[in-house]
């Protein structure tokens, strides 16, 4: 007996009634979503290439508004090379029908990403005022945090000051080395058998020497400590054993809808001085009177805390215990030590007073006061031993000359500190994870920032649309992205009629 099978269709088989493209993606498939968004753009505001091109002459370029749906649809489904995107235009039914059956080459998809960096930047803030315009976003708290990403440049063309320093002893010392066999060989005119050899090998070394030389100058002359040969702002990063050739990607995460509102692209090893950069940016962004910024110990620095504060921006940041030795060493720290105010000094555990020596110091690049003990004090006290050094006979306390700000801060923090830490953990820490895993975000494929920035945008765009469909749905979208088109035009019809030229003639007013 013959085993039945679902029926199959041949190939060659012609329909009686022809099926439109139109009708293979369904109604609710994100890919119309990716191509009304587009629709909603005017690509000449934001300084798209190829736009307004007046020129007749060679092939048409692709439509920009098409290859920014062919770059959103492929970042929003972890397909980002653009030799991958030219196969999609090939073969995904989904992506031929937002192209419209184009098939640009992969040098045209990837010309696109690296000429409109910053037009893919402004498409980015765009969405966050349509996320706004359908009330998605909270303007009172966001939560911040950042990632190391690979750049598209290795550790080996990172150049340091230590390490070209040490490339050029190796260097001269090969060299010195090829001078004493030219020497030799001066010495023996019998040895004949390297017919210029050592002299074609000593010229390539005395070039990457002068290359070297070159490098070295350049890193001093500026003030990076870092120098990149593939990627000029790349740097050599640091986290948790590893180490790459990359960027610092920074993101504000505000508390509704955990959508991406501010972010960032950065060369810093670390995250101290993103603080205030973010969390402003966020705000602005957001337009709110006042931000509550929650992020973890890696950006608590004294100058931000207050940088914040001053611009209506309250922060959370754990404090990192800097006296934990001395509190291992079984001695006082300087949280043990009061400070009054009024009085504008330290009280210590025995009751004594640390009082403000002559004038603030520069510490540490901030200045501070100084406060210390007094001598007779500290001789007789029944705590020494757990206060003092074993060469100390005093005990010194510096405080930043705005360390009230900080004192408020650390107020905020002993009372909802652990509360505000685990809601910053569940707004903020998935996104990158989400980003690196199902949008497949590993690494940078441009470089410079200006580009990797442009790129970024992309991937921030597509993480905010795809998030924005799970919570409304494709059909609630596709329906706001029509009323705005319909808006617009009505707006672009009345400021036609508003500012039509009038015919010198007529003396009509308006």
């Amino acid at each position: 007996m013959t085993r039945r099978y679902q029926r199959k269709h041949s190939r060659e088989q012609l329909g009686l009634f022809p099926e439109a493209l139109d009708e293979r993606i369904s109604d609710d498939n994100p890919v119309r979503a990716i191509d009304a968004y587009v629709d909603t753009l005017d690509l000449t505001s934001l300084h798209f290439t190829n736009v307004s091109s007046s020129s007749n002459r060679g092939q048409p370029p692709f439509d920009p508004a098409s290859l920014l749906k062919l770059y959103l649809y492929g970042y929003m489904n972890g397909v980002r090379s653009s030799r991958k995107l030219e196969k999609e235009c090939q073969r995904n039914l989904e992506v031929i029908w937002l192209m419209e059956k184009q098939q640009p080459g992969y040098k045209s998809i990837a010309n696109f990403r690296k000429d409109n960096a910053d037009a893919l930047v402004r498409v980015n803030r765009d969405f966050l005022l349509l996320c706004r315009s359908l009330n998605l976003v909270s303007q009172d708290l966001v939560a911040i945090d950042g990632s190391f990403f690979q750049g598209n440049a290795s550790l080996k063309s990172i150049r340091t000051h230590k390490g070209l320093q040490s490339q050029l002893r190796k260097l001269e010392e090969r060299i010195r080395q090829y001078h004493e066999s030219l020497d030799a060989e001066d010495q023996d005119e019998s040895q004949h058998s390297t017919d210029g050899e050592l002299p074609d090998k000593l010229k390539r070394l005395l070039d990457e020497k002068a290359k070297l030389d070159q490098a070295l100058k350049t890193l001093e002359s500026s003030d990076e400590r870092q120098l990149s040969d593939t990627d000029p702002d790349a740097r050599k990063l640091f986290k948790n054993g590893q180490k790459m050739a990359g960027y610092n990607v920074q993101v504000a995460v505000e508390a509704d809808r955990q959508l991406i509102v501010a972010s960032d692209v950065t060369n810093d090893a670390n995250d101290q001085q993103q603080l205030h950069a973010i969390a402003a940016q966020a705000k602005n962004a957001l337009e709110a009177d006042q931000l509550t910024v929650l992020a973890d110990a890696g950006y608590f620095e004294q100058s931000n805390i207050k940088q914040c504060q001053d611009d209506n921006i309250l922060p959370y940041v754990p404090e990192p215990n800097k006296q934990r030795a001395i509190k291992d060493a079984g001695r006082y720290g300087r949280e043990d030590f009061i400070y009054d105010s009024e009085a504008d000094r330290y009280r210590c555990p025995a009751g004594k007073f640390l009082s403000k020596t002559g004038q603030s110091h520069r510490k540490n690049n901030k200045l501070r006061d100084k406060y210390v003990s007094k001598k007779a004090d500290c001789d007789q006290c029944p705590l020494r031993q757990h206060c003092l050094a074993s060469k100390s006979r005093t005990r010194q306390i510096y405080r930043w000359v705005h360390e009230d700000s900080l004192d408020d801060h650390r107020q905020r923090m002993e009372a909802e500190g652990a509360v505000r830490m685990r809601q910053r953990a569940a707004l903020v820490e998935h996104v990158f994870g989400t980003l690196k895993t199902r949008m497949g975000w590993t690494h940078f494929l441009v470089r410079g920032f200006r580009k990797v920035r442009g790129e970024w945008s992309l991937a921030v765009v597509g993480y905010n649309l795809t998030r924005v469909l799970n919570i409304l749905g494709t059909s609630v979208f596709l329906k706001f992205c029509e009323h705005l088109k319909e808006l617009i035009l009505y707006l672009l019809f009345w400021i036609g009629r508003c500012y039509r030229p009038i015919p010198n003639d007529q003396h009509a007013s308006y």
